[in-house]
C-alpha cells in the first residue's frame, strides 16, 4: 500500500518530500553518531566511524526511501537495473585515469582565483578550512597495513561512490530532469554536488566531474557507470596515499599536469574528449541493441 504512494506527485512536491526525509534522516544520523562516536577528532578510528555513519545515513538511505515512495520498483527508478557493455566500462576506467593530469590542471587554475579585497576575511576562512581538510585527509589515508588500506577503500571509495551517486545523480538529477530537462539537471546537480563538499579551491574540477557523471547516466541509462567512475576517482587517491606513506616511490599524482608538466594537463584534456566520444558511441550501441 505504501510502495509508490507518491509516484504521481509533482516535481516540486517531490523535492519537498526529499528535503523532509533528508532532514529526518540527518537528525537520526546525528543522534546515532553521538551515541556511537566521540568528539575526539584526533582518534582516526573514531573519525572513520563518524564518516561511515554519516555517508550511509545521509546519502544511501534517503534515495532508497524516496524511490520506494515514488516508484513500484526502486531499483529501476534509481537506474540500478541496466546492462552495460564491458567496452564501455573499460573506456570509463581509462578516462578516469587519463583525466588525472587534466583534473590537477583545473584544480591549479581554481586555486589561482583571488577574491576581492572586501572578501579577504572569507578567503582566509576558506584557505584555513582547506588546510584543515587536507590535514584530516592525510591522517585518515596514511595507514601502514593492508587491512587498513582495504577499509579506507571501502570508506572513501566504495561508500561515497555508491551513496553520492544514488543521492545526486539517481535522485536529484532525475527530479530536476523531469522539471527542466537533462541539460539543466546535469549541471545544476553538478553545482550542488560540488558546493556541498564545501571546498572552494576544488569547486570547478569537482563540478565538471559531477557533470561528467551526470552525462554517463544520461548516455547509458545506468547509475552503475557514474558509480564506477566515482569509485575509480576516489580509489586512486586512497592507494596513492598508502604507497606514499609506506615509502614506495610513486609519481606525485597530485601535481602531475601542473608546473613543468602543464603540457600533460593540456594533453590529458584532449585525450579525455576522445574517450568521452568513445564512451558516448559505446552507450549508443548498447541502446540500439536494447531497442532491438
Amino acid at each position: 500500500m505504501i510502495k509508490g504512494i507518491f509516484k504521481d506527485s509533482g516535481v516540486l512536491w517531490k523535492l519537498l518530500q526529499l528535503i523532509a526525509v533528508f532532514a529526518f534522516v540527518m537528525i537520526a544520523t546525528l543522534l546515532v553518531t553521538v551515541l556511537v562516536a566521540t568528539n575526539d577528532m584526533n582518534d582516526m578510528s573514531n573519525v572513520k566511524v563518524m564518516q561511515l555513519i554519516q555517508s550511509v545515513g545521509l546519502f544511501i538511505i534517503p534515495p532508497f526511501v524516496m524511490a520506494f515512495l515514488w516508484s513500484e520498483n526502486a531499483f529501476e527508478f534509481l537506474r540500478l537495473k541496466s546492462n552495460l557493455r564491458w567496452s564501455t566500462v573499460l573506456y570509463v576506467l581509462v578516462f578516469m585515469l587519463v583525466a588525472i593530469p587534466f583534473i590537477n590542471l583545473l584544480s591549479w587554475l581554481n586555486q589561482q582565483i583571488v577574491l576581492p579585497e572586501s572578501l579577504s576575511e572569507i578567503e582566509k576562512m576558506m584557505q584555513s578550512s582547506e588546510a584543515q581538510i587536507a590535514i584530516l585527509t592525510e591522517k585518515m589515508l596514511n595507514v601502514d597495513s593492508l587491512d587498513a588500506l582495504l577499509f579506507n577503500v571501502f570508506l572513501v571509495a566504495v561508500v561515497p561512490a555508491l551513496g553520492e551517486e544514488l543521492f545526486f545523480r539517481g535522485t536529484i538529477q532525475r527530479l530536476l530532469s523531469d522539471w527542466k530537462g537533462a541539460f539543466f539537471a546535469i549541471w545544476m546537480t553538478a553545482f550542488i554536488f560540488s558546493a556541498i563538499h564545501m571546498q572552494f579551491y576544488g569547486f570547478f574540477p569537482r563540478m565538471l566531474l559531477g557533470a561528467f557523471f551526470g552525462y554517463l547516466l544520461l548516455w547509458s541509462g545506468s547509475l552503475w557507470l557514474p558509480i564506477i567512475a566515482h569509485f575509480v576517482n576516489n580509489c586512486v587517491a586512497v592507494i596513492f596515499y598508502y604507497l606514499k606513506f609506506n615509502g614506495i616511490k610513486v609519481v606525485d599524482i597530485e601535481t602531475i599536469g601542473t608546473g613543468e608538466t602543464l603540457w600533460l594537463g593540456i594533453l590529458s584534456g584532449i585525450v579525455c574528449v576522445f574517450f568521452g566520444y568513445l564512451i558516448r558511441k559505446s552507450t549508443l550501441k548498447t541502446a540500439s541493441k536494447t531497442q532491438l
